[in-house]
């Protein structure tokens, strides 16, 4: 034994194991530094011919006047964000806008073990904070997008994007995070307007609006204001068709919507009659619902559903949401129907909402070169009754729901844009619906729902025309059964004669060497 120690073969062995292990533990430790060095100076050689992971000139131009600072959180570590393609995808566009623009900064928290670190972000009840999110920052501006938003789908159903358009979604953010001026919300005041409640002041301010009072019979409407207000009014616009004024508020609200902006009325059953406004509101697809009985007396109508309300008389209204595919009704109660169980909506004392008679089956309307969609975004149960003067003059069912709030769209295309965008006009029936007291609970979700109907509305006029880039196909779907059968038989037998034919080969020069 002592003799096989100290022979040539064995020093010859043991030297060749020793430079063998040198070798992987050097391998082992270039590999390391490398791999630390390309993830922070992004070394990387885009081999796909979508340049997927690539950053446009076209993006980096568009961003390049951009002075603030912005920050990108992601909220996950960096080794999680490597992890996955989807997210490192996301994670390195981001990293190259930070090498790309001194401006932008890129930082990753674990929303898991240190929950505070995004407390500021979570601005409803219900707002979640996912592991995959990205929240884009700037002053007192961010925007919350998920995954998804970066990625582009064939449809709502599947999972699997066919396009990454990241750059778009990237840049459009931080140029809405980072405009020089806060869009306007104008609070309408001389139609016997009330904003006693704080709460939908500071709704309002969450939702990124600045709120301002607004007298639409002598000021002028600021440049930058997208939405207005009227809240519980008890008199009428003025116009100019009576011959008694020559202001015309009608006109100055129809030349304001036309401009891609929007406006949010609220009523009950005790607002009176406003001749002006409503045959306004009606070419917008709203009816405020009165009943007119044999004698010609006029009464303003109420819902009452004891099945589904809080209260003994049935007035207080727990509404059903309006989540058809495809709906905006959908899109507006998104978060709060996929948040498990979803939070009640109230409508105190609500006069319902019905659709012009110039409007289809579908809440659709078109004429003169314009076309506009009215839709239910809250209904009640099919067992709601609507009353007048105390009896009973309509009766739902669950085909037909009496609508509480709606919301009319109309869609353009602005001057350089290839987008249609909307303006808006949201009609409610209760102002209860957006009092202090309901707002300021946890546990209903009109604070929730009126937020994200006000970040619908928030118009951000920034057109972003940046190319998506579409996954690479394989078709493999294409080939018929005995093309599939012929590629996986040549697959299987030729790298297998290769290895056998080379074999023999090594075999019989070994025998005869």
């Amino acid at each position: 034994m002592n003799n096989f120690a100290k022979g040539r073969k064995f020093r010859y062995g043991a030297v060749s194991v020793v430079f063998t292990a040198l070798f992987i533990a050097l391998l082992i430790v270039v590999n390391v530094v490398f791999s630390a060095l390309s993830t922070k100076y992004l070394w990387y050689i885009d081999m796909t011919s979508e340049t997927l992971y690539t950053l446009s000139d076209d993006c980096v131009k568009l961003l390049s006047d951009v002075d603030a600072d912005v920050k990108i959180l992601f909220c996950s570590d960096p080794d999680t964000l490597e992890d996955k393609d989807t997210t490192r995808l996301v994670y390195n566009t981001a990293l190259q806008l930070e090498e790309k623009l001194p401006n932008i900064h890129v930082e990753t928290v674990d929303v898991i073990k240190n929950r505070s670190a995004v407390n500021k972000y979570l601005t409803t009840a219900t707002t979640e904070i996912k592991t995959t999110d990205v929240i884009i920052e700037s002053g007192t501006e961010f925007r919350k997008l998920s995954l998804n938003s970066f990625y582009t789908f064939a449809n709502s159903t599947t999972t699997e994007p066919w396009a990454y358009n990241a750059e778009s979604r990237f840049a459009a953010t931080i140029l809405a995070v980072t405009r020089a001026e806060t869009p306007v919300c104008a609070l309408l005041s001389n139609h016997g307007e009330a904003y006693a409640d704080n709460e939908l002041m500071s709704l309002i301010y969450d939702a990124g609006y600045e709120p301002v009072v607004l007298d639409l019979s002598k000021d002028e409407i600021p440049e930058d204001c997208r939405l207005m207000i009227c809240y519980n009014p008890t008199n009428d616009f003025m116009t100019s068709y009576d011959g008694i004024s020559e202001i015309s508020e009608i006109e100055k609200l129809d030349k304001f919507l036309d401009g891609i902006n929007s406006f949010m009325i609220f009523v009950s059953p005790s607002t009176p009659r406003l001749p002006n406004l409503e045959e306004y509101l009606y070419e917008w697809g709203v009816v405020f619902d009165r009943y007119t009985d044999e004698v010609n007396n006029t009464y303003n109508c109420v819902v009452k559903d004891t099945s589904q309300s809080l209260t003994f008389d049935g007035y207080t209204l727990v509404s059903d949401y309006v989540t058809d595919d495809n709906s905006l009704g959908k899109q507006v109660n998104n978060d709060l129907t996929n948040a498990g169980t979803a939070p009640k909506i109230i409508f105190s004392d609500a006069m319902p909402i019905k659709h012009s008679a110039a409007y289809d089956s579908t809440g659709y309307y078109s004429s003169n070169g314009y076309s506009r969609q009215i839709n239910d975004i809250f209904v009640t149960s099919g067992k709601a009754v609507v009353e007048a003067n105390g009896v009973t003059v309509e009766k739902a069912d669950d085909y037909n729901k009496i609508p509480l709030l709606t919301i009319t769209t109309e869609g353009r295309q602005l001057s350089g844009s290839t987008t249609t965008d909307y303006s808006y006009v949201m009609a409610c029936g209760s102002i209860d619906f957006a009092s202090e007291q309901i707002l300021q609970s946890n546990v209903y979700g009109n604070r929730e729902s009126l937020y994200s109907m006000l970040r619908i509305m928030q118009k951000e006029i920034i057109y972003v025309n940046l190319a998506k880039k579409p996954f690479a196909r394989t078709e493999i779907e294409s080939l018929t059964t005995s093309d599939a059968t012929s590629y996986t038989l040549a697959l299987a037998i030729i790298p297998a004669a290769a290895v056998f034919v080379c074999g023999v080969i090594v075999n019989v020069r070994r025998r005869y060497s």
